[in-house]
């Protein structure tokens, strides 16, 4: 039997007269990369929004590891192993690497209101932070300030915070934007040695990457999830061809 760690089924949502989300059904299996596609306007981000909890749908359900959780708030998901990441890079730009890993990993691990306290000294950190700077391959630029990473760097790190909190999903959008050659090389030698121990939902527009990196893909158009399939079917599916990459 297959190990489906999310279900989506009948996923709608409707801004005014607008159908961002139309009936929309997927599964994801248990660590495995799935990547959302289409063109703008299709409706991507709004599925992710509605799986991570920024948006609720009005209808469907969201299934995640056997639970219905397509009612409850953001901070709740994340609390059942659900973590996401943005499309704008969100770090503290003004602390070091390590200072960002060392906060996010109190916030996950709960926060203990001592203010003046060096976040680097909490024992919690100390025992963690090696591992998380190594997961993430930032270890040598530990000590430097987030703003002087390359933007690549930036998405290790905000990657890297967001898996303190040891997800089991992690949801990522548009992770390649911006990013040169090399910076779309590293992610994606990063999110291969990631799917060995967590699940990933990746909205992406580089297709090279998605080819790459996907074990399945559902191709979104238009609010409606057009088919779902390993990236050899996709690339050979006439629907595919013909709405979103442009053959006849």
């Amino acid at each position: 039997m297959t190990d489906h760690i999310l279900q989506v089924k009948a996923l709608c949502k409707s801004f005014g007269a607008v159908e961002a989300s139309r009936n929309i059904y997927f599964d994801v299996c248990r660590g495995h990369i799935h990547a959302l596609i289409g063109p703008n306007g299709a409706g991507k981000t709004t599925v992710l929004n509605q799986l991570s909890g920024d948006i609720l749908p009005d209808g469907g359900r969201v299934i995640f590891d056997s639970e219905d959780i397509s009612r409850i708030k953001p901070y709740l998901r994340a609390a059942k192993g659900l973590a996401r990441s943005f499309q704008i890079t969100s770090v503290f730009e003004n602390l070091t690497v390590e200072e960002n890993l060392a906060l996010s990993i109190i916030c996950h691990n709960g926060h203990n209101f001592r203010f003046w306290k060096n976040c680097l000294k909490d024992k919690d950190v100390q025992d963690h932070l090696p591992d998380a700077l190594m997961r993430v391959d930032l270890t040598e630029k530990a000590k430097q300030q987030a703003k002087y990473l390359s933007h690549g760097e930036k998405r290790q790190l905000e990657v890297g915070m967001a898996l303190t909190g040891k997800p089991k999903l992690l949801l990522l959008d548009e992770p390649m934007a911006g990013q040169g050659a090399g910076g779309t090389v590293e992610l994606s030698k990063l999110f291969q040695r990631l799917k060995k121990t967590l699940t990933i939902v990746l909205v992406e527009h580089d297709m090279d990457a998605v080819f790459k990196l996907a074990d399945r893909i559902t191709l979104l158009v238009y609010g409606e999830a057009i088919v779902t399939g390993t990236p050899d079917e996709i690339r050979q599916h006439p629907e595919v061809r013909t709405a979103y990459l442009g053959e006849d």
